[in-house]
């Protein structure tokens, strides 16, 4: 029989076949030929074994070296990042080597910084708040101080130009007021702006005639034009709507600044309000609203600048004409607010162009009343209880009501107002709200216990929004801040009283 291969070349050179024959050492070469295949098999496993080892060892130490690789390769992407940003000089990262170490502390030192300075944002927030609350309310004190004897100034100047004044006299006053409504002009720019800075305008949305509004705004500015030989022209396009959606008081005060510059930069020239229906589809319609006069112009390079607050097209421009230079600055504020902007065309000694274009939904026709004119003004048989403790304002309006024929009683505090309010019947109660013993608020309040009925109007020479909410909610019908315009204030008083 056959043998392990290396046994069998044994056998042939020391064996015969008298040997082989021996049962006994047949046996033995049976075990001796197992053993050797035995090895052979043993062997063969060991090689396949020691074979996938290494494979692995490769296997292993190549995916090794490839995550070594990708370190490298994301420290260095870490190290360019690093130096692209200010690094703090005792920190150094260098450009070779594993420097996790370093990394790591420089991370950790510009994170302890990022903590700091958030800190700092935050602390520096809550004082620029305090700060701001701070000038808002130093303002709002400023604007009742400053309101409450313009508001005499612009009535006296109002009462005496009516009063028969002789020729020689006339000029003085007329001087008087345009310097009383320019000082209201500019207290009120500054009030607004600070409004707007500080997010508190909300627009309104009530429907309103624009033919009406924008006629109104005309024959506001015309006796200012007059003075300086301008012209104001109006130019409606006859598919206006008969009514639109919006805030007329913002969209009128938009048109009142543009007006007004226009007069103010415009000697013996023409202006020119126009406004007309671009586009109409369905119930929404867009309106180009423009402004335009004869006057001296701007030049190229200042057109843009008009625009920002506190500035003017030039030094001399304050020096001659005067402003603060936030009308224009309020303007395109309001207009962003409303989603559009003021465009400008211009050159210098050739007049201006200014205009805008605005989105209204149609709304409900508007019927005013009829305005009484000036000479008509008559409140016969209105019985007025006017609540009011500084002197010369009730001088100012127990004279202007007297000229209307109305009767007043005064009451210097809340406290007299209700006690006159219960044993009277009054048309109408004018009501200021900063009063000693009790203020205007708390008087109307106790005032609606026992009539629900009479119109209460709050005076106030405080002109924030908060302090119109504040009345409406406290039972007063309306609101009119000081000064006010008589004419303003008669038609205000002939919407809740019926004689």
């Amino acid at each position: 029989m056959p043998y392990h291969k290396l046994l069998q070349r044994q056998i042939k050179k020391i064996a015969d076949s008298s040997i082989l024959g021996n049962r006994d050492i047949f046996n033995l070469l049976q075990v001796i030929d197992a053993s050797y295949n035995s090895f052979e098999k043993d062997k063969a496993l060991s090689t396949h074994a020691f074979e996938l080892s290494e494979l692995e060892y490769q296997e292993i130490n190549e995916k090794l070296k490839q995550e070594i690789d990708e370190k490298k390769h994301s420290i260095d992407k870490l190290k360019e990042a690093i130096k692209s940003i200010e690094i703090d000089e005792n920190v150094v990262i260098h450009d070779t080597g594993d420097n996790l170490p370093d990394i790591v502390a420089y991370l950790e030192k510009q994170i302890s910084k990022r903590k700091a300075a958030e800190i700092d944002l935050v602390n520096a927030k809550v004082e620029a708040e305090v700060a701001n609350n701070a000038k808002s309310e130093f303002l709002s004190i400023m604007s009742h101080e400053i309101r409450t004897p313009l508001h005499v100034l612009i009535g006296m100047g109002h009462l005496l130009i009516k009063d028969n004044p002789r020729p020689d006299q006339v000029q003085n006053l007329k001087v008087l007021r345009t310097a009383s409504d320019n000082l209201l002009v500019i207290i009120n720019d500054i009030l607004d702006f600070n409004k707007i800075e500080a997010g508190k305008i909300d627009l309104e949305e009530i429907d309103f005639n624009i033919k009406n509004l924008v006629s109104d705004i005309k024959l506001a500015n015309s006796v200012r034009a007059q003075e300086r030989n301008t012209e104001i022209k109006l130019m409606l396009d006859n598919d206006l709507p008969d009514a639109v959606i919006g805030d007329t008081t913002r969209i009128g005060q938009i048109l009142t600044n543009l007006v007004s510059n226009a007069i103010k930069f415009t000697k013996n020239g023409i202006i020119r309000i126009e406004v007309n229906v671009e586009k109409e589809q369905g119930d929404m319609v867009d309106i180009r609203f423009s402004v335009k006069d004869t006057g001296v112009g701007i030049a190229k390079e200042n057109l843009e600048k008009i625009f920002h607050s506190f500035t003017q097209a030039s030094s001399s421009i304050t020096r001659q004409y005067g402003g603060t230079g936030l009308g224009l600055a309020i303007t395109r504020k309001l207009l962003k607010l409303m989603k559009s902007d003021i465009v400008v065309e211009s050159e210098q000694g050739q007049g201006s162009t200014f205009y805008f274009m605005l989105k209204f939904k149609k709304g409900v026709a508007v019927f005013s009343e009829k305005k009484v004119a000036i000479g008509d003004y008559d409140l016969a048989g209105c019985k007025i209880l006017l609540v009011e403790d500084t002197a010369f304002n009730v001088l100012y309006a127990t004279q202007l009501l007297g000229r209307w024929q109305a009767s007043v009683d005064v009451a210097e505090n809340g406290l007299e107002a209700i006690d006159k309010a219960r044993v009277n019947e009054y048309d109408i109660i004018l009501m200021d709200l900063q009063m000693p013993l009790m203020d205007g608020y708390t008087a109307t309040r106790e005032i609606r216990v026992f009539n629900k009925t009479v119109p209460i109007i709050a005076l106030t020479a405080s002109a924030s929004n908060d302090v119109k909410e504040r009345s409406l909610e406290h039972g007063m019908n309306d609101y009119i801040t000081k000064p006010f315009y008589p004419d303003d204030f008669y038609q205000r008083i002939k919407k809740y009283v019926s004689i």
